[in-house]
This record gives C-alpha cells, sequence and structure tokens, in this order.
C-alpha cells in the first residue's frame, strides 16, 4: 500500500511522532505526504538569532497556506540584536495568517508593536510581549476574545510610558497577568484576574486598591513594593481576601533593622488572610501551621523560617518553594 492510500488520520499519528528533520525529508518523498508533513512541521515554529531560522518568517510570510498550520509562534531577540523594518514588515505579514494561532511569544524589538496592527486572532489562548499598552497593543487585544494569560510591558527597567484604558469587551475571559504595575492597573480591574506577577513598577496602596477589583478574586500575587510591608498586607487582607500565595519584594527604607516587633507586626497582618498558605517577603519565607479549630485559616510564627527548619520532621505542613511561584 503506497502513503497516498493511507487514511489521513493515519498519516497524521505517524508525522507527530516525527523528529522537524524527518518531517522535511518526508515532505519531499511524494505528493500526498507533502502537506500532512508541512501541516506537522509548521504546528509549533520557534525563531531565535541562536537557531539561525529566522528565514522561515520570510516563507511564512510569502505563503500564507503555511502561516496557517502554525497553532503556537514564538520569537525571541536579544535586546543588542537589530533587525531591519523590511522584517518587521514579513513578520507582521507572517502573523496575519496565523488564524489558528493559540500560542504567541513576541519578543522583539519594544518599539516594534506596530507589527500587530490589523491582526485578529480570535483563538488566541497566551500572548507575551515587551510592548507597552500602546494603541497597536489595545487594538490587538480587542480581537483576541479567548485570550487567558497575558504578559505585557514586562521589561523590569524600561522608562514607563503612557498606558490607554482598555475597553471592557477586551480580554474578559482574562485569569493570569504578568507585566508592569501601570499596565496592570489598566487591565485587571472589571476582569477575572486570579494570578498577578508585576514584574516591573511600584505595588503601592493605591495600584493594590485597583487590582482588588478583578472579578474573580487574586489568589496569586508576586509584586516589588516601596510600601510598609506590614501596613500593605493589612490592606491587601481586607482587599484581597481569596490570596492563597504572595509573593514580596521590598524596596521600604527601614529607618532601622527589623526586629521582634517588626516580624510580630507582619504574623499579625498575616493572620488576617482566611486562605493565605505561603508567603515570602524579600527572600524571608514565613511559616504556619492551621489551626485547630478551623478548617481553612492558618496561624503564622512572628519570625521567618529558617533554613535548619527544613530538614526536621516538626517542619509545618507548607511548602514555600511551591510551583505556583514559579509558574511564569
Amino acid at each position: 500500500m503506497s502513503s497516498s492510500m493511507l487514511p489521513l488520520e493515519l498519516m497524521d499519528a505517524v508525522c507527530d511522532n516525527l523528529a522537524p528533520a524527518d518531517l522535511a525529508r518526508l515532505s519531499y518523498t511524494c505528493s500526498s505526504a507533502h502537506q500532512t508533513a508541512q501541516r506537522q512541521l509548521y504546528r509549533h515554529v520557534s525563531i531565535s538569532e541562536s537557531r539561525r531560522n529566522l528565514s522561515v518568517v520570510l516563507t511564512m510570510a510569502q505563503k500564507p497556506h503555511i502561516a496557517h498550520y502554525v497553532r503556537s509562534f514564538s520569537i525571541e531577540l536579544d535586546s543588542h540584536f537589530t533587525l531591519l523594518r523590511r522584517f518587521y514588515l514579513q513578520l507582521s505579514r507572517a502573523l496575519s495568517g496565523m488564524a489558528e494561532l493559540t500560542s504567541l511569544r513576541l519578543f522583539v524589538d519594544p518599539a516594534a508593536s506596530w507589527v500587530l496592527r490589523g491582526i485578529s486572532l480570535p483563538r488566541l489562548i497566551y500572548f507575551a510581549c515587551p510592548f507597552s499598552l500602546d494603541m497597536y497593543v489595545s487594538d490587538f487585544l480587542q480581537h483576541t476574545s479567548a485570550l487567558l494569560e497575558l504578559e505585557v510591558d514586562s521589561a523590569p527597567f524600561r522608562h514607563e510610558q503612557p498606558t490607554l484604558v482598555l475597553p471592557l469587551s477586551s480580554v474578559s475571559h482574562l485569569q493570569h497577568f504578568v507585566g508592569s504595575s501601570n499596565a496592570a492597573e489598566a487591565i485587571i480591574p472589571s476582569r477575572p484576574v486570579q494570578s498577578v506577577q508585576l514584574t516591573a513598577g511600584d505595588f503601592t496602596e493605591e495600584v493594590a486598591s485597583r487590582l482588588a477589583k478583578s472579578t474573580a478574586g487574586i489568589v496569586i500575587l508576586s509584586a516589588t513594593t516601596s510600601s510598609a510591608p506590614a501596613a500593605l498586607l493589612q490592606l491587601l487582607s481586607q482587599k484581597m481576601q481569596c490570596l492563597v500565595h504572595v509573593r514580596l519584594l521590598t524596596t521600604y527604607s527601614f529607618p532601622e533593622a527589623p526586629d521582634v516587633a517588626f516580624y510580630e507586626h507582619i504574623a499579625g497582618a498575616l493572620n488576617a488572610f482566611p486562605d493565605l498558605q505561603t508567603f515570602e517577603l524579600s527572600g524571608m519565607h514565613w511559616g504556619s501551621e492551621e489551626r485547630k479549630d478551623s478548617d481553612r485559616q492558618r496561624v503564622w510564627q512572628s519570625q521567618p523560617l529558617k533554613p535548619e527548619y527544613n530538614s526536621g520532621p516538626e517542619y509545618l505542613d507548607i511548602d514555600p518553594y511551591s510551583d505556583l511561584f514559579f509558574a511564569y
């Protein structure tokens, strides 16, 4: 039996287990295998200067039927890597042909957000880019109705630019956010965001109050703050009662080294959270134990964990290095 007589589903199953190099060879064997092999070969595309495969972008720009095969697309270039505007024009053209795309990582020149102009990806679930929330990104997000995970304006030391207000109809199902506090304030309120990682900007009490307007309640939070930790935690216990995992990096200028009173204030603030399970402050992990008279609330110890606690059998039943903290 020749390959041309095999059912399409069987050919897909065969190609699904082949390496990219083998798929490329198969595509040249006969016309019947060509389309199936190409469909698998271009399903997941990753572009970088180290791979020396930038020409794949040009291929997809010139052959839209190939771009249509792509389900996940990633391009990551170092900040020092310079490309001409002509390449970005081809990148934009290739993206416009990826109508079935579900995952997009677009880490290129932060000033090249215009490559998103006029592109609609209704099946997109995950999108990550370094762009600020400018008019191109805002318009693009209005055409990604299925989006669940978003990373935007995530460069940690970039000068903040004015951020647009996103229409309420955009990304209405968003659950996970990574990016600056500036972009977070514009995106999270009135959307069902549950996980927030702020990579730039100051997590002040004002920002916390804005993010607390998430319609689903924030469960995971990671941020950098210049506010006094105890006061900020007290506010969070009132505004974000759904918090389960919290990581804070503080740049607050303490008048003196933290003492017993400081630790007690932190523990007291943590005790006000009904569901909190893990907490980290500038690398210091706090331990807790379940209350005997409650199935939910925990009692937090009045000092951060010490390294030797990890090896003892009496170590409290939490994992401060939970994978939830490193999900993004």
